[in-house]
This record gives structure tokens, sequence and C-alpha cells, in this order.
């Protein structure tokens, strides 16, 4: 993984993180749910961004490199599985 791709999955996920404490705290404190949810969209949100960082990051690194070789249907089929999984 490259370190900038790190560093910046890195502060997504801390990000993310806050926010989840947020949710905790606000259920724990039986806060309004609808002001909840708008919490939990933005950890849902946050970590959409990770991946699409890491996602962007393994393709420049990694697959870039193996659609010239004989690697490319495997990371091709890695790809595929990923999106089939978040579709789920």
């Amino acid at each position: 993984m490259q370190n900038t791709v790190k560093q910046n999955a890195l502060k997504r996920l801390k990000s993310a993180k806050g926010h989840l404490d947020h949710v905790i705290k606000q259920i724990e404190q039986e806060k309004y749910c609808i002001d909840i949810l708008q919490q939990s969209l933005a950890v849902q949100s946050a970590l959409r961004a990770v991946d699409n960082v890491i996602l962007k990051g393994h393709l420049e690194e990694h697959v870039a490199h193996a659609m010239h070789g004989k690697d490319k249907g495997k990371s091709i089929q890695e790809i595929v599985d990923v999106f089939e999984k978040a579709r789920k």
C-alpha cells in the first residue's frame, strides 16, 4: 500500500471512528432518533470514502501492472468479487 493511500485511509478511518463514538454516546443518552440516524449515515459515508481511497490505490498500484502480465484475469476477478460483496 502506498504511503499516501495509507495515510489518507487512516485519516478517514479515524474520522469514522469519531462519528461512531458519537453515535454510541447519542444512543446511550437517548438522543433524538433522527440525530442518531444522521450521525450513523456520516459513519457509513466515511467508510465508503475509505473504501474508495483503498480501491483507487489498489487499482493504481497493483491492477495497472497486472493488466500487462499474466495476472490480468486474477486481478479482474478480485475487483468483481469486491463489487459483488459490496452490493449484498
